[in-house]
């Protein structure tokens, strides 16, 4: 009977144990996301501007850019697709290689990117999941 009891224990300290460290990844998210935002508006290069940044879902961190320079009227689909397999290109990179991303590759954090267009048309967006980067 014992060992029965100490079964549902276990579990129950695993969901707490679970629950723990995702709220400490979801509050480690949120300082940083209200640290980001402190500097944004800012102009990172030519045409693209990050606005600000956001989380959902506890373990996601969202991106929200301008390309200041384009409107999604006047871009075709496939240049649309281009950017967005560049832009999620260079993200992997730079969540592969990034000191500074290192936090979130530990704690499996999926990265979310969401462009406007100069008149706050949603443009595209692509995530990043721990499976990708990992």
């Amino acid at each position: 009977m014992k060992n029965y009891l100490s079964i549902p224990l276990f579990f129950t300290l695993l969901i707490v144990s679970s629950c723990q460290k995702e709220n400490q990844v979801e509050n480690e998210l949120k300082e940083a996301a209200a640290n980001m935002n402190k500097i944004t508006p800012q102009l990172l290069s030519e045409g693209v501007r990050l606005d600000s940044v956001s989380v959902h879902d506890n373990t996601t961190l969202q991106y929200n850019y301008t390309l200041t320079n384009d409107s999604k009227d006047e871009l075709t689909p496939d240049e649309i697709n281009d950017y967005k397999i560049e832009a999620k290109e260079e993200a992997l990179k730079s969540i592969r290689s990034s000191p500074d991303m290192k936090n979130f590759r530990d704690n499996n954090v999926t990265l979310r990117y969401m462009y406007y267009d100069k008149n706050g048309k949603s443009t595209t967006d692509f995530s990043v999941s721990p499976a990708e980067y990992k």
